[in-house]
């Protein structure tokens, strides 16, 4: 079941493949056993329910292809890029750990068939929208406020997120042309990199 949560937040950071850390990646896997305790048999049952989309399934069938494999490896290519995953890996974010849990998930999903419950739209981009209206909001920003209160790392890594820096390498990679076209490559495909990144935020519990 965890994986249908890692399912949302790989795809906006599992796009390069830096060497592994193991330490903002446990914090994260906290964030995520507080939304499957609260909240997991609802995002579950989303998943089955928007399987029944075949826009929802293009997505997914996209990630799949050969086409998505070469984006992935463009995208590394580039310096811009490669300027944010150094920035991550210097706070010992792993983003080879949600890229194998990635990889997993997609060989492993099944197509089922439930009864339907009220969903926003048909795609993958709705879906991550019904996925974050089920997080627990108030207990994910609680933690995220005693892990920045109680461990020195984590609140260095979520302070160097908010700097002056990280918003110079960030804002770089988003004035690259070629990131921008593979971006709407994505879009294309279903996967808008907005919601991905709201989702993001939304694990957090900083939305």
């Amino acid at each position: 079941m965890k994986a249908a949560l890692v399912f949302l937040t790989v795809l906006a950071l599992g796009l390069a493949i830096p060497q592994p850390r193991k330490v903002f990646h446990e914090h994260f896997n906290d964030f995520l056993d507080l939304i499957f305790d609260e909240a997991g048999h609802d995002i579950e049952h989303l998943m089955e329910h928007y399987q029944e989309f075949e826009e929802f399934n293009a997505a997914l069938d996209y990630l799949k292809t050969k086409d998505f494999n070469n984006l992935v490896h463009e995208m590394e290519d580039l310096p811009e890029f490669k300027a944010v995953v150094d920035f991550l890996e210097n706070d010992n974010i792993d983003i080879t750990f949600f890229i194998d849990i990635f990889n997993s998930m997609i060989d492993q999903v099944e197509r089922k068939r439930q009864a339907r419950h009220q969903l926003s739209g048909r795609d993958m981009n709705a879906f991550i929208q019904d996925c974050i209206s089920e997080f627990p909001k108030a207990k994910l920003a609680a933690l995220f406020d005693q892990k920045v209160s109680e461990d020195e790392e984590f609140k260095s890594a979520i302070e160097n997120l908010q700097s002056e820096k990280w918003d110079k390498v960030w804002n770089a990679l988003w004035e690259s042309e070629v990131f921008l076209e593979e971006v709407q490559t994505l879009k294309d495909n279903g996967i808008d990199v907005y919601w991905l990144l709201v989702e993001i935020t939304a694990i957090f519990g900083q939305n």
